[in-house]
């Protein structure tokens, strides 16, 4: 066997591999959109740090605005896909917020983002209560991620 018959299964099943995540990663943009012809009940701002290696963790605070009211919280989290470092600076919709006791909580969680310095992420978030927060944003370091995550949301004060 010559060397280039075995490294032409190797070039398919990476190109393979890349087709696939590029689908996978299209499929999640759409996905976590907030909807445009609804009004959401909140917004929200959050400011998160998070690194990957197959695994991944973040931690994070942010804003929640809802009914004249402004709560601080927390937001961490564990979860599969992605490698790298990135920071997170991102404002979301909420939708399905009835009351304020039904925002604090773990949600699970779509996202996709590619950053190289400098790129931008999007993510949607569902917890138990039927809240759903879309976020978009911006982000810094170095990281692709996509995937599936596990939040844990609690307020501060």
């Amino acid at each position: 066997m010559n060397n280039n018959s075995s490294s032409k299964p190797h070039l398919f099943s990476k190109s393979c591999l890349l087709g696939a995540m590029g689908l996978v990663v299209g499929g999640c943009s759409t996905m976590t959109k907030a909807p445009t012809n609804a009004t959401p009940s909140a917004t929200v701002r959050i400011e998160q740090v998070s690194a990957a290696y197959y695994g991944s963790a973040a931690t994070g605070k942010g804003t929640l605005h809802f009914q004249n009211q402004t709560r601080r919280f927390t937001i961490s989290s564990v979860g599969v896909g992605g490698t790298g470092g990135l920071k997170v600076s991102a404002t979301g919709k909420v939708f399905g917020l009835h009351r304020m006791s039904d925002f604090p909580g773990s949600y699970r969680a779509v996202s996709s983002g590619l950053t190289l310095f400098e790129g931008k992420m999007q993510a949607k978030l569902t917890n138990q209560k039927g809240v759903v927060i879309y976020l978009a944003g911006q982000t810094e370091g170095l990281a692709s991620s996509g995937g599936v995550q596990r939040y844990q949301v609690n307020f501060a004060d």
